[in-house]
């Protein structure tokens, strides 16, 4: 993810959870960017992974000319795209970019494909190949154009994951409140499940250490707690957890909370239920109900 030195530090000083988050967003955007494309058959409408590789481009070249390929097809994709008019992408560049769509599509037939089956294989795969062209723009391009911006985020789909802070700083800078919300759309439903919503940017983006991924707020632990429920929560913990456990929690002082429940903070249960948990230091009038709780059970002698 584009985070700051600053922010890595604190995010990996503070906690591991949210060094894990980050990787699985990487991870995510990553298998994007290997010339890797998840395309549908025309026929069957069935997806069909058809990888780049040297091995494939190798075995096709004796039947397949790429680059004659290329040359039938470049105009209607480069239009189809504005891969050289709006995104402003070097003529070379936007060839390679299209090149390898066509070996991606050529590696799927069996026998020569044509140009028109190539487009059309395109047309019916706009939105995944989109996603792929925005993320080789997000990922080789250290400043984004207003035209790349939007296409990216309008079109980036997942691809925006892992540029998410970068994107929404853009976005708010250029005073394009449309695309921070499609932004912010493109990222509650596709990202990370479980984090609460940060009330300054409106993500759903708030890392266990309590810092925004995408705006850098911080919220207050007692924001954590109105948001996720925390007291009605606790209350119901009292009732199910064992005396063992509560005294556990008052030698710790803390708990964990998600939204399924509030757990110990041994609890290996807490992370099965939860995509994220968060912890919540106990005050003393919760120390006092669990020692109440604690008193009120039916001890044996």
């Amino acid at each position: 993810m584009h985070i700051s030195k600053k922010r890595k530090q604190s995010l990996k000083d503070t906690s591991p959870r949210t060094e894990q988050l980050e990787d699985k967003l990487k991870n995510k955007s990553s298998k994007k960017q290997k010339g890797s494309l998840k395309l549908e058959t025309t026929k069957t409408g069935e997806s069909l992974e058809e990888k780049t590789t040297h091995r494939s481009v190798k075995k096709r070249a004796t039947s397949i000319n790429i680059d004659k390929l290329l040359d039938e097809v470049f105009e209607q994709v480069d239009s189809m795209f504005a891969l050289t008019s709006d995104l402003q992408l070097p003529l070379e560049r936007a060839r390679e970019i299209v090149k390898e769509l066509v070996e991606n599509i050529a590696a799927g037939y069996s026998s020569k494909p044509s140009g028109e089956a190539i487009v059309k294989k395109i047309k019916k795969n706009q939105n995944i190949i989109s996603e792929y062209i925005a993320s080789k723009i997000l990922s080789e391009s250290d400043k984004l154009t207003p035209s790349q911006l939007e296409f990216a985020i309008m079109r980036g789909g997942r691809a925006v994951l892992s540029e998410v802070d970068r994107l929404y700083k853009l976005a708010t800078h250029q005073g394009r409140e449309d695309l921070a919300s499609l932004l912010r759309h493109a990222w509650n439903t596709y990202g990370p499940k479980g984090m609460i919503e940060c009330p300054m940017c409106g993500f759903n983006a708030v890392s266990p250490d309590r810092n925004c991924l995408t705006c850098g707020a911080t919220v207050s632990e007692e924001y954590v707690r109105k948001t996720l429920g925390f007291d009605e929560k606790f209350e119901l913990y009292l009732k199910t957890a064992s005396v063992a456990e509560l005294n556990e929690l008052l030698q710790l002082g803390q708990v964990l909370v998600g939204e399924k429940g509030v757990y110990s903070p041994r609890s290996r249960k807490a992370r099965l239920e939860n995509p994220v948990v968060y912890v919540v230091y106990l005050k003393n009038s919760e120390i006092s109900r669990i020692i109440e709780e604690i008193n009120s059970r039916d001890l044996p002698i």
